[in-house]
């Protein structure tokens, strides 16, 4: 999940920028944004709320991770959907659906639909970008951006490079110098509409590192719906048995 999957930073006072303010290096800013959570190998065990004007429900679920493109996502409940699973492989998706025992590649013309009816799209959970190599990126005090800017939180602009496949022209970041820890991201298309805002809560460490545990994604431009992970676990850089990321092990339904 990538896509779900990314973020951090440093110090300065948005806002009241002066020659003798200090902001710190960008470049290492940027680079901690793209090392948050990503690692050699992860583990994780989640739960996401999807929020609807309609409907609502939870799923749990586990999620495996090597490298920057692979990923295998299971389904561990309600019992409706337990043992749906993705398998993600560069940018190759398959899903398995066990009421049919079948298993279904996505089609390119399917890859910006929602994963499992949440906000999380498949383009979000097979993305490989990284914001250092595919986006150039300053520091910025545009409030038309971020909104009222706060003491102690340092705001990034990020546009992605021609060559990077994304539907959206920026993103800022609003990041607490205090622990470098992410507050929101916001995600802007070609006339500066907001697209959708992702925010980080509830701060822990989970297996040595610090991380934002909960994620929520809120789409603009639907009222009253939204998209909530939940880590209640994680493991990092424990080494994985290479055969989870198989088509064999994702229709095992195990």
């Amino acid at each position: 999940m990538k896509s779900l999957l990314l973020l951090l930073g440093l110090s300065i006072i948005p806002g009241i920028i002066s020659d003798s303010i200090c902001q710190p290096p960008i470049d290492e800013l940027v680079h901690s944004l793209d090392q948050l959570y990503r690692s050699d190998d992860s583990y994780a065990e989640m739960s996401m709320h999807i929020v609807t004007p309609h409907w609502e429900r939870t799923l749990t679920m586990k999620a495996w991770s090597l490298g920057i493109d692979k990923t295998f996502i299971r389904i561990l409940s309600p019992a409706r959907e337990a043992g749906m699973a993705s398998l993600r492989i560069g940018t190759e998706m398959w899903n398995y659906l066990p009421n049919t025992s079948s298993t279904v590649r996505i089609p390119s013309s399917m890859m910006a639909g929602s994963w499992m009816g949440s906000d999380i799209t498949n383009n979000d959970i097979v993305r490989e970008i990284t914001y250092a190599d595919d986006y150039t990126y300053s520091y910025t005090t545009d409030t038309t951006l971020t909104g009222v800017q706060t003491d102690g939180v340092v705001y990034i602009e990020l546009f992605p490079k021609s060559s990077t496949a994304v539907v959206w022209s920026g993103i800022v970041f609003a990041v607490r110098i205090e622990d470098t820890m992410p507050l929101w991201e916001k995600y802007y298309d070609s006339h500066g509409d907001l697209i959708k805002t992702v925010t980080y809560s509830d701060v822990q460490e989970m297996d040595g590192r610090i991380i934002p545990a909960q994620m929520q994604v809120i789409p603009a431009d639907k009222e009253d719906q939204s998209t909530t992970i939940t880590w209640s676990h994680a493991e990092f850089n424990r080494g994985l048995d290479t055969s989870i990321f198989s088509l064999s092990n994702l229709q095992s339904g195990e």
